[in-house]
């Protein structure tokens, strides 16, 4: 028998209706004749004659009990009979509509298809599209041969709900409507959907077909015949349907280029009528739900160049961390301060590794965030561990909360943040010698600006930092090539300090340090025109200071500035601190309030490791007239160790300027009527009788 004798023989027999009806009988279970008579309604001789044709054309099989069923040969051709059953089902559709450019494997498969709805009218075509974008809850994939902007309302709903969007269009077919012919308020909407990291796009030489595809449902019409598209097709939300619909967009996907975002002037007859220059920028929305917010954010900064953020954020327990160059700032100001809000809900105490907003950990990136309103988190805001340059500018940061920032709070139960005020613990945080429990979730350690291992220049510049009481500004562990600059920043506190890491001081509003961790031999740093304004005790308003650490590499921060700084403190324990750095220069700077000591210069020097002596440093016409020197008292007299407290025969000793026992070569030059301890070496102390300049 020929190949085509036998393929005409397969036609023939499945072209009875009652032979197909067996098949599709014993295709669910065995059956015997009888079964078969009252299922089809046909007498025995009937069913046998057509059973026996079966048979003898390798359809079907008899068991030795009497049961019918079919054969491998006969389950193949069953299935591959659903794709012809499915396009005769359809067959005034498939007149007019052609699946000619569907790749083979997906026409063979078309019968997968069968359990769907049609749709015969454009409206019905928008509605089903509509209920589509309106019922998704994950993500939503387009293949159009034009942005759909009658949807484009929903699509905007839709963003905002979270939904990722999966979108391709034709290459030469422009992305917009010709801008002359839509609305203000849709081309904001528009740009919303190109300039969110939720939305994927990409381009393709040809659309082939017009698919909506989401987690819920799938929508599919054909072109017709001349290649237009008339919004006749076919809804579905089986699975099998489904699964075909998804396979036939992710091969398009595949196929598709990146969309390269385009800013066009003029359009005709929706085709591109100049090249286009790419944008490397993108806004991003808040949303204030913390499973888009963060997610979002970390795309842009991702993909962009530059990334705009407006609204309101909350990360919740997520930070962003910024791995290449990048510009991230804030979308205008109110009242001077920036509108665009960024906070963070779901952080804990005790942290157990490093909590941040923005962690910058990119070798050679060069970052600049500025304009951003930070309102609440937890530990750090900015954490630079790693980059070339960082420029931090024109942000405020301010944290509400004191006491109890966690969600639980050990001693003070299970309560939330008290916005606006601080929990306390009922005046023992006045004790000088108290220390907060911050592992028993008492309190926290907070840092308003942490930098570290820059290797260029570092601007940290015009920043309000309110509440951080562990280090508003902290500056550690750069490369001996990074310049920074720390200018024009205000930093308040009115938080009980954290004494972070058993400091004596109870934080610090600047912080340089050379290294700590790990070895650095020092770079560069300036510390001028900062408003420091701390009040509660035993703060330093600004400390410089050289390695803790004795590994190989660890050396000394030298050649730097702290100048026209003003300083208050209301119960401080020093302004200014020069720890183990050499040839700084400490001038002109107005330290106010009271303090146990207005500026100190101290090292280290003990036998069989390196000698940390604090050198060379020059203090002079820095203004004092406002700062009121704490006399010796109970807590000094405690703790007169010569690293604390100065000591003295009556117990400690407290001045304007206490040069330490490791201080050699320091220059000082004071006013009348202030006062100095020397307890170092070759030191230079003048007392001028001109009153420093208002």
């Amino acid at each position: 028998m020929s190949e085509l004798k036998r393929f005409h023989d397969l036609l023939f027999e499945v072209s009875n209706e009652y032979r197909y009806g067996i098949l599709l009988l014993v295709q669910k279970k065995a059956m015997r004749i009888t079964d078969m008579t009252q299922e089809l309604k046909l007498t025995y001789p009937e069913i046998r004659r057509h059973i026996s044709r079966l048979q003898n054309t390798g359809f079907i099989q008899r068991n030795v009990e009497g049961y019918y069923s079919l054969t491998p040969y006969g389950e193949t051709s069953l299935l591959l009979l659903q794709e012809l059953k499915f396009l005769s089902a359809n067959r005034e559709y498939f007149l007019t509509h052609t699946l000619n450019k569907i790749p083979t494997g997906f026409v063979k498969k078309i019968g997968e298809l069968g359990v769907s709805a049609k749709i015969t009218n454009p409206m019905d075509f928008i509605r089903y599209t509509e209920n589509l974008l309106k019922e998704s809850r994950e993500y939503v994939w387009l293949l159009v041969d034009q942005f759909p902007m009658n949807s484009l309302s929903t699509i905007v709903e839709t963003i905002d709900r979270g939904v990722k969007l999966r979108i391709i269009e034709p290459i030469e077919r422009i992305l917009n409507p010709d801008l002359d012919t839509i609305t203000t308020e849709e081309t904001q909407a528009l740009s919303r959907t190109r300039h969110t990291p939720l939305v994927e796009q990409r381009m393709i030489d040809e659309v082939n077909a017009y698919l909506f595809v989401s987690d819920i449902r799938c929508i599919l019409a054909l072109p017709t015949s001349d290649g237009q598209y008339d919004f006749k097709g076919f809804a579905t939300t089986d699975e099998q349907s489904h699964k075909w619909c998804r396979e036939l967009f992710l091969h398009y996907w595949d196929e598709a280029e990146q969309r390269t975002t385009a800013s066009v002037t003029k359009i005709i007859r929706g085709r591109i009528s100049r090249s286009i220059k790419p944008s490397e920028h993108i806004i991003v929305v808040g949303q204030e739900r913390p499973e888009i917010d963060a997610q979002a954010v970390q795309d842009a900064v991702d993909n962009y160049d530059e990334v705009i953020l407006r609204g309101k954020f909350n990360f919740g327990s997520s930070f962003v961390q910024i791995s290449k160059s990048v510009v991230v700032r804030g979308e205008g100001k109110e009242d001077d301060i920036p509108k665009a809000t960024i906070y963070k809900k779901g952080w804990a105490f005790p942290f157990r590794e490093l909590d941040c907003v923005f962690k910058v950990d990119g070798e050679g990136t060069d970052v600049t965030i500025e304009n951003l309103h930070f309102t609440d988190f937890n530990h750090m805001c900015f954490w630079a561990a790693r980059c070339n340059s960082l420029n931090i500018k024109n942000n405020r940061i301010t944290l509400m909360t004191g006491y109890g920032r966690g969600m639980k709070y050990g001693a003070f139960g299970d309560v939330r943040g008290a916005f606006g005020g601080f929990l306390t613990r009922g005046g023992l945080e006045e004790a000088p010698e108290y220390r907060p429990d911050l592992f028993n979730h008492e309190y926290y350690m907070g840092f308003g600006i942490a930098v570290l291992q820059t290797s260029g220049k570092v601007s940290i510049e015009k920043n309000i930092i309110r509440n951080i009481n562990a280090r508003g500004i902290a500056v550690t562990g750069n490369l001996p090539s990074a310049d920074v600059k720390i200018r024009h920043n205000a930093v308040i506190s009115d938080l009980y300090g954290s004494y972070p890491f058993s400091s004596p001081e109870a934080g610090a509003g600047i912080l340089a340090q050379s290294a700590w961790g790990f070895p650095s031999p020092g770079f560069k740093v300036e510390i001028e025109e900062n408003t420091i304004k701390l009040d509660r005790l035993n703060y330093c308003g600004i400390i410089v200071l050289g390695p803790v650490i004795d590994r190989e590499g660890a050396g000394k921060l030298t050649g730097g500035t702290i100048r026209n700084n003003h300083i208050e403190l209301k119960e401080g324990y020093e302004g200014i601190h020069v720890r183990k750095c050499d040839d700084f220069d400490v001038v002109n700077n107005t330290i106010s309030g009271k303090a146990y000591y207005g500026i100190r210069v101290s090292g280290r020097r003990k036998p069989g490791e390196p000698d940390l002596s604090a050198l060379n440093n020059l203090i002079e016409d820095n203004d004092m007239r406002a700062l009121g020197i704490k006399g010796p008292d109970e807590y000094s007299d405690k703790h007169a160790d010569g690293r604390m407290f100065a000591g003295s025969p009556r117990g400690s000793a407290t001045a304007h300027v206490w040069l330490g026992s490791n201080s050699r070569r320091n220059m000082v030059n004071m006013r009348e009527g202030e006062t100095v301890i020397d307890e170092g070496n070759e030191n230079s102390i003048s007392f001028s009788s001109i009153r420093v300049s208002d």
